[in-house]
């Protein structure tokens, strides 16, 4: 196993031993009332709904901001910032009723405010940055009177009712329109929202308070406070939780997740999780960029017999064994199990499984041959070396690399593994200038805007997986989009997955299950999306945070001992994971790996 040695791991278990885990930054816990705090390990990119994109960041804008309809905890859609809605019978015209209600400083809700937050996406180029493409096909938005929005398209949109992007107060936004996309929602608190709570305090990599909304329409919530805690790694959010400085942690390893089991005090959760885990193949395709090619993608991965062969060289059986410890699946498509009417299962005659053999007679196939030291060298006389890189904010990624290197090598593959800061993997994927890249991304219940970021038009841009582009996916994508009768269009969108999975557009690696611990001895009510076998954090939605209960119970450690016995439990599970486990750095760049 490449990476640190036993040894060396545990010298650092005993060094964090005697040290003691680095713990949250100092915040400030918010004084009276029933507090629920919730451990994050990743950076607050934005509190402006117009840019924010972190995973951390959307949840924020889910629990302030309600969207013109929502998703259910049944993932169904269900009446949000509008009570009821019409399409015309050509579907390019949508009437939705506003529900009358008030924003939390007391102003009236109108239909203006949806006007005013759509056509800001759709004209101002500032504000297109996290939910551009969920009005790219709007020909208008018109607030036909104070109760009353109409929404016209260029061509009929199955996906307008799961439109995911927050309405914001005309009344506080209109005034910040020229620094629409740099205004950082935090210039004055409490903010003005329409959801169950409302953003009410900010310390820079610290924390973000939130405080119930009195004039939530559904009524308010039952805890007064939420507050996201920033933490270095999972290890020291885990810590927290058993120490009672934190109540919810999500992310879990499952070594972590695993030793919990048995605290009374601990309640844990393993959701059906709404991401996949891939591997980005650089095709460097140049057809959509301006045909211009881009990137410095070794030019073996555009032969799709080359891509093959490193899908059959990767054993997913073993990855959700052997890595994620049986807490995941294996994977195919890139829109999850969760959502199982959109889900895609290859057939017997085009599934690829591990086949070593297979791998190698592909690539024999594309004039790959064995060279002096087992790396293969191709008809130009140039090695079949590749790059595979992954972010260090995934303590299990070192481990996955080790895996994966073991099986390209054995087919011949040359690898060259690193792990990096998250950034650093934007830049390179962005840019292009990457082979093989571990990334993952969340999925919506409708699937519209994880089919957009296959297409050639996102190319060269932080949307694009992987460089991929075909036409004939594109023209199944527009009729996708135009297709109202639900039947007709989950049939098109199996065709789509189905020619990705034949391009092998990227390597679906994994559906992870999202391991979740919390402090049963304070809260209850947490509710699941979806409901049977659901998450609590990371919904489309804030129906966990909002069923959350207190628990009539004082504070105390999750270890009538101390916890001593459970941290070591804890470490030297992580110890197996590697050095990897220990060092999950801070970041600021939108890595694909923490975007929505």
């Amino acid at each position: 196993m490449r990476g640190v040695s036993f040894h060396a791991a545990a010298a650092l278990l005993a060094a964090a031993l005697a040290a003691g885990w680095p713990g949250a930054a100092h915040a400030q816990p918010p004084p009276g009332g029933t507090t629920l705090r919730v451990a994050i390990t990743q950076d607050i990119d934005s509190l402006n709904p117009f840019v924010a994109v972190f995973l951390s960041s959307t949840q924020v804008m889910r629990l302030t901001y309600e969207n013109l309809t929502m998703v259910g905890p049944d993932n169904a859609v269900q009446p949000g910032f509008a009570e009821s809605w019409q399409s015309s019978p050509d579907g390019l015209t949508w009437t939705f009723k506003i529900r009358d209600a008030q924003w939390s400083d007391g102003t009236p809700i109108t239909a203006r405010d949806v006007a005013f937050t759509y056509t800001q996406i759709m004209t101002n180029p500032a504000a297109q940055d996290a939910n551009g493409s969920a009005v790219a096909n709007f020909a208008a938005v018109t607030a036909v009177d104070d109760r009353t929005v109409e929404i016209t398209t260029k061509e009929p949109q199955a996906s307008i009712l799961a439109s995911d992007v927050p309405i914001v107060p005309e009344h506080v936004w209109s005034s910040r329109v020229g620094q629409i996309g740099t205004a950082t929602n935090a210039e004055q608190l409490p903010a003005v929202g329409s959801g169950p709570y409302v953003i009410s305090g900010y310390q820079e990599g610290q924390s973000v308070t939130l405080s119930a909304n009195d004039r939530f329409w559904r009524g308010r919530a039952h805890v007064d406070t939420l507050q996201f805690v920033r933490y270095e790694n999972a290890d020291a959010a885990v810590q927290g939780l058993l120490k009672g400085d934190v109540d919810l942690v999500r992310d879990l390893t499952p070594a972590q997740f695993d030793s919990l089991e048995g605290n009374a005090a601990v309640g844990r959760n393993e959701g059906r999780n709404r991401r996949y885990t891939e591997l980005l193949l650089n095709w460097s395709n140049p057809s959509g960029v301006d045909g211009q090619p881009f990137g410095d993608g070794h030019p073996a991965l555009r032969d799709v017999r080359v891509r093959k062969a490193l899908h059959h060289a990767v054993d997913a059986g073993a990855i959700v064994d052997r890595v994620k410890q049986g807490h995941s699946e294996p994977g195919h498509g890139i829109i999850p199990p969760v959502y199982p009417k959109w889900t895609f299962t290859p057939s017997d005659s085009q599934r690829r499984d591990h086949d070593p053999e297979r791998a190698k007679a592909l690539l024999d196939q594309a004039g790959y041959r064995p060279g002096p030291d087992g790396v293969r060298v191709g008809p130009d006389g140039r090695p079949l070396t590749l790059r595979l890189i992954a972010g260090n904010q995934v303590p299990t990624n070192p481990q996955l690399l080790d895996f994966l290197a073991g099986w390209f090598e054995a087919v011949g593959v040359g690898v060259t593994p690193q792990i990096m800061a998250s950034n650093q993997i934007d830049d390179a994927t962005v840019a292009g200038n990457f082979d093989i890249a571990v990334s993952g991304w969340s999925v919506n219940p409708d699937p519209d805007s994880t089919l957009d970021q296959q297409t050639c038009a996102v190319n060269g841009t932080s949307r694009s997986d992987s460089g991929y582009c075909n036409p004939a996916y594109d023209q199944l994508y527009a009729e996708q989009q135009a297709a109202l009768d639900e039947g007709k269009r989950r049939e098109i969108v199996q065709r789509m997955q189905s020619l990705l999975y034949d391009d092998v557009h990227a390597i679906v690696l994994t559906h992870d299950a999202l391991l979740e611990a919390y402090r049963a001895d304070r809260f209850t009510g947490f509710v699941t999306q979806p409901e049977d076998g659901g998450v609590i954090t990371g919904q489309t939605g804030y129906w966990g945070y909002y069923g959350a209960t207190p628990v009539a119970a004082p504070r105390a450690a999750a270890d009538a001992g101390g916890g001593t016995g459970l941290l070591v439990g804890v470490l030297a599970a992580v110890v197996v994971l590697g050095a990897g486990a220990f060092l999950v750095a801070r970041n600021r760049r939108r890595s694909r790996d923490e975007r929505e």
